[in-house]
């Protein structure tokens, strides 16, 4: 049962890592423009002349992230892998 656990706990810690990586970080964090990637972070630059624009567009990323489904069935196998390595 222990076993199980750690497995779950894994996978569910990778799934977590993938969808971070594809749903919140990296999904719009670089474009090909013409064979240079362009960052589409806040520079100091941008904070000054818009920061309501850049803090809009950063909050939509935070809120895709979670809610997206697949977060939360990770989450969940988290919780869960840990009341099975308490239970045995």
């Amino acid at each position: 049962m222990h076993t199980v656990a750690d497995y779950l706990f894994i996978a569910s810690l990778l799934t977590l890592i993938v969808n971070f990586v594809f749903v919140g970080g990296g999904g719009r964090g670089f474009t090909y423009n013409g064979g240079s990637a362009e960052a589409h972070y806040a520079t100091d630059l941008q904070m000054q002349q818009d920061p309501g624009k850049v803090f809009k567009r950063q909050d939509t990323v935070v809120k895709r992230y979670f809610k997206s489904k697949v977060f939360w069935i990770a989450a969940a196998g988290i919780v869960i892998s840990v009341i099975m390595s308490e239970m045995g």
